[in-house]
């Protein structure tokens, strides 16, 4: 008798005697609950070391299948056991502090209960076994459901209780089939002799319909939102995170052992249903309006994801990236659901209610436990490197290598549907609080919080698990090699000098107008980019991208004002658009090579999709023409030192991306081509739209973009083997680094200031005077540099001329701006060391293209070059004379511009008001799917898809 022999009992038998015990009450609650931590911690113990042994089998009472009854403890199980016992020792500790639940004999019989048919469930190899455990499991959830003073007339638990037991019928009808035509319950033994056939696929369509029912798969859900969310949140955490996955598990168990001899068209027709509740629970759950049925909600949509597994295992069975990544993804959502109910339990027992009218402006009363919801909510957005990044990753790749592109675009859509959500319930939550608060009820942690964050960061820890224990995967060491200087310079200048000077009890802090919490976010966000310019890798650059796009909307969200979240919102959407093409990119070059280090990927060359998702992915986070429309809005919003490195470094992290992924020069390559016309294009446009603007920050975020389409064209160059175009691309990123950094922190500055102000436009000036491309400083030798690289390539010189006299007008434009504007009635005065740094910013930024620029100091003692370098200036210059003098243009500037805020507020109410017919007609869809005679059409509907298809 091995280990596991005399220890998967003990998972049973302990719960059972703890129900017995708090039936009787023979055992005070805590001693139950420490007797269960105990076990648990025993169990698991022992269970832990005999790993190596995985795979193991009992009988029980001995006697071995087809008479008796088989228990198997493999890798699957023993997963879902661990999640299932941390989920359950958590949210014992969660229930036990409740004082309305401590004398609740009943309950407690329930909950010990659950666990043991949890268990039982988790380990059954026999069909008729995993009937009764699954009888069990039904009627001690709908026991605890009733036992909840928010389902005062048990309507929910009464709901529940009928769909479990049609859930059931429909799973014994199938199990008799089965056993009529095979003789066998024992799921190996039934795999062997099961035979393809209309009795065999009958029994399976009923016993899948039984199936999921219980895991209430759209469009069979009707019980579980209201079920899930007027439970108690320990409840709650259970019924999502554990009873929810034991259903989905053993619909696994079926489909890839006895039923994968069955119609593989029944399998897509899962996969399909999956992908419909994939969307359907994300949608609903966008539009909740309280917060625990948001989170149930998003259990459904969570689902979908599960259900795809039969399509996409293959032969691999168990031992494919699909079935690990959707075992994965089952644990790290029922870790992260359990922390979610926990939370949102916590904050309703202190708010008296979850409505998320009501909870505007409580995550400051209540930081830890929205803090919790984050977390646990990027888990299930699959933020790297979360487990809910891995499950899906992986599930993504399955999905890939299977050819089957719409169910991986499916998944990518229930990527942005979940932060959707979550970005929702997080803007309510920081939005500035109502006067008339709600009183906080109980301490300052309420019941939960800490169990709830335990939980969350588990599933973040599963995931670190599963990335370091993954077979194919190659990463690299962190790479610092010399074409990187230009964007590690800058990053290492830049980001000492923000952090301290972003404190807001000090002087910088306050004439740099810096929010509380900001010297947190800039942290946060420095070492996210930090991570990216070093990476090695194609992985651990997508992570730092990932997490700078996460950083990002917290920086312009702290503009704190309805501008500011708005494009912060944009900002969000546009970047999560960044990191679904990204990752779809990532999968794509981990199927063309098992390493992903960049000097790999480049020998192993990425296929056209692969680089067509990265470098859209790319050209988002750049702000490049076409996809930049979020930049203008939220570089101006955001607060000065904010501004500063989002326009200063984050979006150089493109122009990196596209150096490190481009492949071998390619003279005749088209795409070279494109991005040097795109990014000739978006230099003119973003050049043109900057004069057209009224105040500083905009006209330099316009600036940005233009700056940014240089640098798209120089890449383009490269791709097209100019020897100069790498050269300049370094100059412009180190320059504009610099200076855009100056000039958004000294506007910033200027529009506080009540002193030094002459001090402050001086120090603007260098870097103005750099981007225009006046000698003798840097912005000549990118000038230079650039047109060498056109030559090259033989294309026109011109647009850089027409390029430099626009950018000469803008910086023209933005002098005049800062010079009209007036002090501040009560500013502050601008620390000198300040001053000072942006002295030095403008100085290296003026220098440090002749180091890196393909142009020699030589350069400068030729008057032809002086004279070409001037002459858009000139130009410049003389154009801005005329139209300052021209009243009439400036009038009809400024009506266009009036014209053209009535038509933006215009759209925003017309788009409001579609938001809200949209929102209703969606909610009334679901109301039509919650009547029993409703959910009788689509069980008909549902079980008529799945014949039709295992007919076929």
């Amino acid at each position: 008798m091995t280990p596991a022999d005399l220890l998967l009992p003990l998972l049973v038998v302990l719960p059972l005697a703890l129900a017995m015990s708090a039936f009787l009450g023979a055992l005070p609650l805590r001693y139950q609950v420490t007797t269960a931590l105990g076990g648990l911690t025993l169990t698991g113990a022992g269970l832990a070391a005999t790993l190596e042994t995985l795979d193991s089998e009992l009988w029980l009472g001995g006697w071995a299948p087809p008479l008796g009854i088989a228990w198997g403890f493999d890798a699957p199980a023993a997963a879902l056991i661990a999640m299932v016992g941390l989920l359950m020792a958590l949210a014992s500790l969660t229930l036990a502090a409740e004082s309305s639940h401590r004398e609740d004999r009943y309950l407690w019989t329930l909950w010990w209960l659950l666990w043991a048919a949890l268990n039982a469930l988790l380990l059954s190899r026999d069909l008729f076994n995993l009937y009764v455990t699954l009888e069990l499991l039904a009627l001690a959830a709908v026991g605890l459901v009733s036992r909840s003073r928010d389902d005062p007339f048990h309507v929910a638990a009464l709901r529940y209780l009928m769909a479990s037991l049609l859930a059931s019928l429909l799973y014994l009808l199938g199990v008799a089939l089965l056993y009529g035509q095979t003789g066998r319950l024992d799921l190996a033994l039934l795999a062997e002799v099961l035979e393809d056939g209309p009795a065999a696929r009958l029994g399976a369509l009923a016993i899948t319909l039984g199936l999921m029912i219980k895991a209430a798969i759209v469009p069979l859900h009707g019980w579980l939102p209201a079920a899930h969310s007027r439970a108690s949140a320990p409840v709650s955490a259970l019924l999502s995170g554990a009873v929810v996955a034991a259903a989905l598990m053993v619909l696994w168990r079926l489909w890839l052992g006895p039923f994968d001899a069955l119609g593989s068209l029944m399998r897509g027709t899962l996969a399909g249903l999956g992908a419909v509740a994939l969307v359907w629970g994300g949608l609903q759950a966008l539009l909740q309006s309280r917060l625990k049925l948001v989170i149930a909600w998003s259990t459904l949509s969570q689902s979908g994801y599960a259900l795809m597994l039969p399509a996409l295992a293959g032969s691999d069975a168990w031992q494919g990236p699909a079935a690990q990544g959707a075992l994965w993804l089952l644990v790290a959502h029922g870790l992260a659901k359990g922390g979610l109910f926990l939370a949102a339990g916590a904050i309703a027992h202190r708010q008296g209610h979850d409505r998320l009218a009501g909870l505007t402006g409580s995550a400051r009363r209540q930081p830890l436990a929205w803090g919790v919801i984050a977390i646990g909510g990027l888990s299930l957005v699959g933020i790297p490197p979360s487990g809910g990044f891995v499950g899906k990753w992986w599930l993504l790749r399955a999905a890939l290598e299977a050819e089957l592109w719409l169910l991986a675009g499916v998944m990518l859509t229930g990527t942005l549907l979940t932060a959707a959500w979550l970005w929702r319930i997080a803007s309510l939550a920081l939005a500035p609080a109502e006067r008339s608060a709600t009183r906080l009820e109980g301490g300052r942690h309420a019941p939960g919080v800490l169990p709830a964050l335990a939980l969350t960061a588990l599933a973040w820890l599963a995931g670190l698990a599963a990335l370091l224990s993954a077979a194919g995967l190659a990463l690299a060491p962190p790479s610092l090699d010399a074409t990187r200087l230009p964007w590690l310079l800058p990053a290492l200048l830049l980001w000492p000098l923000v952090l301290f000077a972003s404190r807001s009890a000090t002087p910088a802090g306050r004439a740099s107008g810096s929010p509380p919490g900001l010297t947190a976010l800039l942290t946060l966000t420095a070492a996210a980019h930090l991570v990216t310019l070093t990476a090695g890798d194609l992985f651990t650059f997508y992570l730092g991208t990932a997490w700078l796009g996460l950083a990002g909307w917290g920086l312009v969200w702290l503009g704190s004002t309805p501008g500011a979240r708005r494009a912060a919102a944009g900002y969000l959407a546009m970047m999560l658009v960044a990191e679904v093409s990204l990752l779809l990119g990532l999968t794509l070059a981990w199927q063309a090579s098992p390493s992903l280090a960049f000097a790999d990927l480049a020998e192993a060359g990425l296929p056209g999709v692969a680089l067509a998702a990265l470098g859209l992915g790319l050209a988002i986070k750049t702000g490049a023409i076409g996809v930049h429309a979020w930049l203008p809005l939220a570089h101006p919003v955001a607060p000065p030192l904010a501004s500063a490195v989002l326009s200063g470094l984050m979006i150089k992290v493109g122009p990196l991306g596209g150096m490190l992924l481009m492949p071998d020069a390619m003279p005749e390559s088209r795409v070279g081509l494109a991005l040097v016309a795109a990014g000739l294009a978006g230099a003119l446009y973003g050049a043109a739209r900057g004069l057209a603007q009224a105040s500083p920050k905009p006209l330099l975020a316009w600036s940005s973009v233009s700056q940014m389409g240089l640098a798209t064209a120089l890449l383009g160059l490269h791709l097209l083997g100019s020897p100069a175009a790498l050269p300049a691309l370094l100059g412009l990123v180190a320059a504009h680094s610099l200076a855009k950094a100056a000039l958004f922190l000294g506007a910033g500055l200027l529009a506080r200031s009540t002193a030094s102000r002459g001090m402050l436009l001086g120090a603007l000036a260098l870097p103005a005077l750099t981007l225009a491309g006046l000698p003798p400083w840097g912005g000549m030798a990118l000038k230079a540099g650039m047109e060498t690289a056109l030559s090259e390539a033989a294309l026109a010189v011109w647009p850089v001329a027409l390029s430099g006299m626009l950018t000469s007008l803008v910086m023209l434009r933005l002098a005049w701006l800062l010079w009209r504007l007036e002090p501040p009635a009560r500013g502050t005065a601008t620390p000198t060391w300040l001053t000072a740094a942006l002295w030095g910013l403008g100085a290296l930024a003026a220098l440090l293209p002749w180091r890196w620029g393909c142009v020699p100091l030589t350069y400068l003692a030729e008057p032809v070059a002086w004279l070409g370098a001037l002459l858009p200036a000139l130009a410049a210059l003389a154009l801005g004379l005329v139209l300052l003098r021209a009243a009439p243009l400036h009038r009809r500037l400024a009506w266009q511009r009036r014209r053209a805020q009535v038509a933006s507020r215009a759209r925003r109410l017309q788009a409001r008001r579609e938001a809200r017919r949209w929102r209703w007609r969606l909610r009334r869809a679901d109301a039509w799917l919650m009547p029993w005679p409703a959910f009788g059409v689509c069980l008909g509907l549902t079980a008529l898809l799945l014949g039709l298809a295992g007919l076929a």
